[in-house]
């Protein structure tokens, strides 16, 4: 009858958030959070570890359910105490609360469960993954993005905090590197006065000092760009940027460039905000895996095609084969080059990204064809032998067709997000290629974030 509800069932319905429960977590998501499932229903619940029995608020409006969590009833032998006093509030690091040993096992189990999702391969049928453990689990960071907001009259610095837009400020921050580690708790006093909000980029830059970049919502008053001079003026930082919103163009002060160490042992230059790895020693390791995947044999020169090259920390690596000018500042010691190419290419959209890209292949006498354009929409050359690509978290889903479609013989794909870099490959392998190894380098211990590497051989030719 019109005008009346009924339910379909007798059954009382469940209520939809407040219900407490206690449940057991059985793994780690990607994102951060433990699984666990209460009769037969996946919970989410952040803060959690392996093999916790927690006990939870339940929020089933949300799908997959989340749980708050409300206390640990037992504690897992994979739960650790936290070194650092902020982690309960910070979204930094979302892991800390995580043995190490069980961090890697989450991110193997995690990667693999999406490759084999989204291509339909078993996980029995993957090859096994290569772990690169982190050198340093704190004190790893060369480079971080902080948020800052003024907030009567005072400036908080610190990180987003979990799943909010509020900032939990941070005064030092444990997985730093000495010299970026006291600017969270220098940069209050100098943004004083300031009115609105913004992300600020700390960094090393030349000669091993900070290098600050403010990307800034609202006004900075005078004495923020008098404070931001002296530093720089003084060498207490290498340089500083600040670019407000609706501004035509960035300030600088000094040099705001962010200098690395290169996986060859030369310096390398990263533009002001640029993206580089966020340890050195990282960076190196997965550099060095993607050149020696790369490795082809074959009976003639490589044709090696790099999308999405960046500044280059692939590619002083990945070019070493192509024809060499005069390097007079190459290092002694540097590695061998690699067997001869017969071209080198790179593929990068952002123009400061670009000029120091050249610039970086031209202080080690390399030589290679730089293009500035959109890697994923830039064509493959017929001739090419090896694609090497390092896409944002996105992923490259046009770079993928292109790649299926190619003559390629082997691709390496470095990826620091396992959902975009699964589906890439669902596209890449119906292009006749097959998977033949997996790596995943432990750039980010202490969170939940992957990165790695994958390398395809094209086991047939693609479907016309």
């Amino acid at each position: 009858m019109k005008g009346v509800h009924r339910r379909s069932s007798g059954a009382r319905a469940r209520p939809r958030t407040g219900e407490r429960a206690h449940l057991r977590i059985d793994a780690l998501a990607a994102g951060g959070a433990g699984v666990g499932r209460l009769a037969g229903e996946v919970v989410f619940v952040p803060a959690t570890a392996p093999g916790d029995l927690v006990e939870v608020e339940l929020d089933r409006s949300a799908r997959p359910a989340r749980g708050r969590l409300l206390r640990v009833v037992e504690p897992s032998p994979d739960r650790v105490a936290p070194p650092c006093r902020f982690a309960d509030t910070c979204g930094g690091c979302d892991w800390m609360h995580v043995r190490l040993e069980a961090q890697q096992a989450a991110h193997e189990q995690i990667l693999r469960q999406a490759i084999a999702r989204a291509t339909s391969l078993a996980e029995a049928d993957l090859p096994p993954i290569r772990l690169h453990p982190a050198p340093l689990a704190l004190g790893y960071r060369s480079r971080a993005r902080l948020f800052a907001r003024a907030e009567r009259g005072e400036v908080r610095v610190g990180y987003r905090a979990p799943r909010t837009h509020a900032v939990v400020a941070v005064d030092r921050c444990l997985v730093l590197g000495d010299a970026i580690a006291p600017l969270p708790g220098e940069l209050p006093a100098v943004l004083r006065g300031a009115v609105g909000e913004g992300d600020v980029l700390v960094s090393r830059g030349a000669s091993g000092r900070p290098v600050v970049e403010i990307q800034w919502r609202g006004q900075l008053p005078p004495a923020v760009w008098k404070l931001l001079d002296e530093r720089t003026a003084r060498a207490e930082w290498a340089g500083a940027r600040v670019t407000l919103d609706g501004a035509r163009e960035a300030a600088s002060f000094g040099d705001p460039r962010t200098t690395i160490l290169g996986a060859d042992g030369s310096p390398l230059l990263l533009p002001p905000g640029g993206f580089g790895q966020p340890s050195e020693e990282g960076a190196a390791v997965l550099a060095r895996r993607a050149a020696e995947l790369a490795h082809l044999d074959s009976t003639r020169p490589p044709h090696l095609v790099e999308l999405f090259a960046g500044s280059g920390t692939l590619s002083v690596l990945l070019g070493r084969g192509a024809p060499r000018a005069a390097a007079p500042d190459v290092p002694a010691d540097a590695a061998a080059p690699a067997p001869g190419l017969a071209s080198f290419t790179a593929v990068e959209l952002s123009p400061e990204a670009v000029a120091c890209l050249r610039q970086n292949l031209a202080a080690r006498g390399l030589a290679g064809k730089v293009i500035e354009a959109d890697a994923d929409q830039h064509p493959i050359p017929a001739r090419t032998d090896v694609v090497v690509l390092d896409p944002p978290r996105g992923g490259a889903p046009g770079a993928a067709r292109a790649i299926a479609a190619s003559g390629a013989r082997v691709v390496v794909y470095v990826s620091c997000d396992p959902a975009t870099l699964a589906r890439d490959l669902g596209v890449i392998l119906r292009g006749g290629f097959e998977i033949t190894d997996i790596e995943a380098v432990e750039l980010f211990p202490q969170t939940s974030h992957i990165e790695s590497i994958v390398r395809l051989s094209r086991s047939r030719r693609p479907a016309r």
